[in-house]
């Protein structure tokens, strides 16, 4: 309840409640305690104007940062116009409105200026909200929290957690997903989403995270729709994999946004009876207890014993012929059905995405031979079936050069039987003109696939590509 309906309902009396019991809020309680969480950190909203000494705007298209459109293509400029504190609310509005080149205008503020001053993040705790969020196209309103360093790499290595985000088009849910692993295109997420049981997201709600050593959870109105302890940090050559609970033993701080756009909900964008749009936020709180259990570990997942046993070769690795001696030499439009089974390399050039390319064997290495790259970085394919357990970790191991500097695309996924499953993340290592060795994990979280496929797609780009030494075995993170 806001600050103006308390007192019209005459309920003046929480002015002589005693500090040590409710801090006073925008005609909310605010307990000092909430089961074993203390609060230790807040902003009600209560005054005229935005505390900057708890937050600070970022402004712009992310151009600053080297984004595009804060990196998701979204389409406004980010302007402290657009944010203002009224009658016990944050309120960040969504305008149609011309702004440096950007056609609508919103707000987005973060606990952490643009030089590195840090004004809050938590590390471990519940973080909460109580927010009322607008409906329409492409309006996409977020509560999140960001590392407040780089310890882990760039993004997503060192994590990401939202909160709470939500399509305006869908207002009768919610989302929740945790960002991780190496950096982008490397990167994986995991979350899943809240279906209000009445209402929607345009009255108000709680939406909260809790946050402890391996263990994140999220709430919509005190009910948990979410938890995970899966999750890593990873650098980009795949051979350094920091301690778990990394990435998320580090400090986060704390974001509020209002997007229009982008490629959240497939680029729609709102109608003109849509749009201006608000989000308010009522308060956030933070609370955190007083002593976490640091002695976690890495969960193991399930693990398909009988399929590991079926899909091993006598030397470890995974990867049959690993010298070349059986590939075909001309580029194939469609791979041979008996190369399913017969788990031998293929040379794929891909002509419905204009692929031209074929395969030549030189000593122990393949020579990708590119004619046309294609429209698609697996117009052309160097592919090869081998059997992925399920709930195993697999160490991808290679040497590649190139004829000029170049990056390639390499991945495990499915065939047709599997519905093309993706199994991995695509890994972009890039190449020079001469040899490097590459190494790339990752865990199988689908179920087993017999005729799962290592494929390095080379398309994009008409350097010639070699590849040898190929080696994929099961590993430990």
């Amino acid at each position: 309840m806001k600050k103006s309906n308390y007192l019209k309902t005459g309920m003046i009396i929480l002015a002589t409640l005693t500090a040590a019991n409710f801090i006073s809020c925008g005609g909310e309680k605010a307990p000092v305690q909430k089961g074993d969480w203390k609060l230790v950190w807040q902003d009600e909203f209560n005054g005229k104007k935005l505390d900057l000494t708890k937050w600070d705007y970022q402004t712009g298209t992310g151009s600053q940062y080297g984004l595009n459109g804060w990196g998701n293509d979204e389409l406004q400029y980010y302007s402290p116009d657009n944010v203002s504190v009224k009658k016990g609310n944050l309120v960040i509005e969504a305008r149609k409105e011309d702004k440096n080149g950007m056609a609508y205008t919103s707000g987005r503020i973060r606990t952490m200026k643009d030089d590195g001053t840090v004004l809050y993040a938590p590390t471990f705790g519940r973080v909460e909200a109580r927010m009322m969020l607008p409906k329409g196209d492409g309006i996409w309103p977020a509560f999140w929290m960001l590392p407040a360093s780089t310890k882990y790499g760039v993004w997503a290595s060192s994590g990401e957690i939202d909160i709470m985000e939500a399509k305006g088009r869908l207002p009768n849910r919610t989302y929740g997903t945790v960002h991780f692993g190496q950096p982008w295109p490397g990167n994986k997420y995991t979350g899943s989403m809240y279906k209000f049981p009445e209402g929607d997201m345009t009255s108000y709600h709680v939406y909260a995270l809790e946050w402890e050593p391996g263990s994140l959870k999220w709430f919509v109105d005190d009910t948990l729709f979410y938890e995970t302890n899966n999750w890593y940090a990873m650098d980009a050559s795949g051979e350094t994999v920091w301690d778990y609970p990394a990435p998320y033993d580090e400090p986060f701080y704390i974001l509020f946004n209002l997007a229009v756009g982008g490629t959240f909900d497939e680029y729609r964008k709102p109608s003109a009876k849509e749009i201006p749009a608000q989000m308010l936020v009522d308060w956030v709180r933070v609370y955190t207890k007083d002593s976490y259990n640091m002695n976690v570990t890495r969960p193991i997942p399930e693990r398909d014993e009988k399929a590991i046993e079926s899909y091993a070769n006598d030397d470890g690795n995974y990867i049959l012929d690993s010298a070349f001696k059986n590939i075909n030499k001309e580029g194939l439009k469609d791979a041979p059905t008996e190369r399913f089974t017969s788990h031998l390399w293929y040379c794929l050039a891909l002509t419905d995405f204009n692929g031209d390319a074929d395969a030549l064997v030189e000593g122990d290495a393949c020579h990708v031979n590119i004619k046309n790259a294609g429209t698609e970085n697996y117009s052309v394919q160097l592919v090869q079936n081998l059997g992925i357990a399920k709930g195993f970790t697999y160490l991808i191991e290679f040497d590649a050069k190139a004829s000029e500097e170049r990056e390639i695309a390499v991945k495990i996924s499915g065939d047709e039987d599997s519905g093309w499953a993706v199994h991995s993340s695509e890994y972009h290592p890039k190449l020079e003109t001469e040899y490097k060795h590459f190494k790339y994990r990752f865990t199988m979280e689908n179920s087993s696939d017999a005729t799962a496929r290592l494929e390095f797609n080379c398309g994009l780009s008409n350097a010639d590509v070699w590849i040898k030494n190929v080696s994929i075995k099961t590993s430990e993170f």
